[in-house]
């Protein structure tokens, strides 16, 4: 019986695998390419985690299993109404490879999948960590501090901003140094001598706030609980994390798992310092007696890493997170085969995707923050993460066998974005979306438009009769999406004079690219090569790039060193070998929805039901 073992690596990029194993440093990538099939990928657009993601199990475009971007909401809501994030399993629209392959006898195992995974999409497989964004699991986000005598004020500290405007949809806001104060240790028990304390408010998502406390003595740092000298729970060491500490969180005493780590300690005194995601350590997986098993026998679980690298500190704790949860994904895929046994594995790390965000502009010459000194750090970073993936990989094929086809994929890589466009922004130039002046939301009760962040390639025609809001008639429908692809299809960049999108099109003609079906929007939007999409101030509606970004641009969109598009390695039983890669310049792309179709097909299985994807026959044997 063919098993297989598909291992998601988000964002991986074709250039920089072909780069690295050109140097002769990713071993484990070169055998399995040696001996399999390499290929890039053409996202489904947006070229968003979810959306491809989805495409990859399901074989379905957005139109049919309903996810063009990180949520879904459905017209008839009120915008205050919560939308459907794409962890949940609710409401999903298209049959996934796993359920087909549930079907047929095999066991499926899911971890860390960030689409339709929570309640089970399977009832005798195994689903550990679902979801990506925003899971019920993370008690509290990540945060990093800094802490002098100088800063004065409140100890308490909001959450860590989760915006949902375009720019910051892809992942959330980074959380951002947070100032502490820095005081003369009073109060506590035990403490002989005079120290410092630093206390530590931790944001729960449920409200409210956990304390715990630094205590600062000579050369020693220790975290706290209370204020209880003789209680330690951890003495963190320069560049370090400290053990996972497992300790109740909010008025319910959930147990979570955080750890700590020191990133500067300079004299002055100024200390600066991060503590992980606080994730729960039950109820994580299906069943849930698996989520015990996991957290005792594989560890602890964080879905978000702690920052994005910015020098050597932030680096040094973004590679041990990265590293970390990529074996820990491998250590569940060893403990569930050994245990309980699987048939279909499915893994979700969100490695290079972390990486590309920070990095991709400063690396590339042609990107808005270029730099020849800047760019040879954020290279390294780059390559330090393809050596742990490589790392990462080792351990997950110590579990394939002779009879295990195995697939590493991506669902994107990432390009530089030397321009931002924000879409509302043109929509206002335009009069076609009306702002609230004092909320600085939309007005719906006066905009003809408006548009979901979570979705953000599309634009909304607030409609009579559909939207609770209408203010549009149905007999100027079509005249509004006519004046939304004018604006669209019109708008150029002023400093460049390029324009700014490469396709718009009315949702009845969308097909062709994918859409269709009520909750999409009624004009969907591709932005042109180096433009992506984000907030630019001002009320400008183009201005300067400001990081790199993926799903604004057309997925072909490449650059001599970066392109959108994802990769797919491909390799075992029934797979041609020796490293083969299609011409895709004379015979067209591998698409994200043929993903599904050829595990189908490699397991026997027919097909998902909504399937539209194709068997690619040149990568078979």
């Amino acid at each position: 019986m063919t098993r297989f073992l598909h291992i998601g690596m988000d964002g991986m990029s074709m250039p920089f695998l072909k780069r690295f194993l050109g140097e002769g440093i990713l071993p484990t990538f070169a055998s399995l390419v040696d001996r399999g099939t390499i290929n890039c990928l053409m996202p489904s657009i947006a070229a968003w985690t979810p959306t491809n993601w989805a495409a990859q199990v399901t074989g379905a475009h957005p139109g049919a299993h309903g996810l063009g971007g990180w949520t879904r909401h459905h017209r008839r809501d009120p915008l205050s109404v919560a939308p459907i994030e794409s962890w949940e399993f609710r409401e999903w629209q298209a049959e996934t490879v796993w359920q087909v392959a549930e079907e047929a006898g095999h066991k499926v195992l899911i971890t860390n999948y960030p689409v339709a995974t929570w309640p089970s999409p399977v009832e005798q497989g195994y689903v550990v960590a679902p979801g990506f964004r925003y899971p019920p699991f993370v008690l509290a986000d990540p945060g990093l501090f800094y802490a002098s005598p100088a800063v004065e004020g409140a100890d308490a500290r909001d959450g860590a901003a989760r915006g949902r405007t375009v720019d910051v949809v892809e992942e959330g806001a980074p959380p951002g140094s947070y100032p502490l104060p820095l005081r003369a240790a009073e109060g506590w028990n035990g403490l002989e001598g005079s120290a410092y304390e630093i206390k530590v408010p931790i944001a729960l998502k449920e409200g409210g706030h956990q304390t715990f406390y630094l205590l600062i003595q000579y050369e020693r740092i220790t975290v706290h609980d209370a204020r209880d000298a003789t209680r330690p729970l951890a003495t963190l060491e320069a560049d370090v994390w400290s053990p996972f500490l497992m300790h109740p969180f909010g008025e319910e005493g959930a147990e979570g798992s955080v750890r700590f780590r020191l990133l500067d300690w300079q004299r002055g005194p100024r200390i600066e310092f991060c503590h992980s995601q606080v994730y729960s350590t039950r109820g994580f997986a299906h069943p849930t007696t698996l989520a015990d098993e996991i957290a005792v026998e594989v560890g602890p679980f964080f879905t978000s890493f702690t920052a994005y690298p910015r020098d050597d500190a932030t680096l040094g704790a973004f590679l041990d997170d990265v590293s970390y949860q990529g074996h820990w994904e491998a250590g569940v895929a060893r403990h569930v085969a050994q245990h309980h046994g699987w048939d279909l594995h499915f893994c979700h790390w969100h490695i290079f995707d972390n990486i590309n965000h920070p990095t991709v502009n400063h690396i590339d010459p042609n990107g808005p923050d270029y730099d020849p000194a800047v760019a040879a750090w954020n290279l390294e970073a780059q390559r330090r993460c393809y050596q742990i993936a490589d790392e990462v990989l080792a351990e997950f094929l110590t579990l394939a066998d002779d009879d295990t086809v195995v697939m590493v994929a991506s669902d994107h890589a990432m390009p530089p974005a030397q321009r931002w466009a924000d879409m509302d922004a043109r929509l206002v130039e335009t009069g076609l979306m009306v702002m609230d002046p004092t909320t600085r939301t939309i007005d719906m009760s006066r905009s003809p438009t408006y548009t979901w962040p979570g979705r953000g390639a599309e634009v909304m025609i607030n409609l009579q009769g559909r939207e609770p809001t209408g203010v549009v008639a149905p007999e100027d429908y079509a005249g509004v999406q006519d004046a939304v692809l004018d604006a669209m299809l019109d708008w150029k960049d002023p400093a460049t004079g390029k324009r700014v999108m490469a396709l718009a099109l009315r949702l009845e003609d969308a097909q062709i690219i994918g859409y269709w079906g009520e909750d999409n929007g009624d004009v969907i939007c591709v932005f042109n090569h180096g433009v992506g999409w984000g907030a630019v101030g001002g009320g400008a509606s183009v201005g300067p790039g400001k990081g790199a970004l993926h799903g604004s641009q057309v997925p072909t969109y490449e650059t001599d060193l970066f392109t959108t598009m994802g990769t797919m390695i491909l390799a075992g039983p029934g797979v041609r070998g020796g490293g083969y890669e299609r011409d895709w310049q004379r015979w067209g792309l591998i698409r994200m929805i043929d993903v599904a179709p050829t595990i189908s097909h490699l397991m026997g299985l027919r097909p998902p039901k909504q399937n539209q994807g194709v068997l690619p026959y040149d990568l078979l044997v």
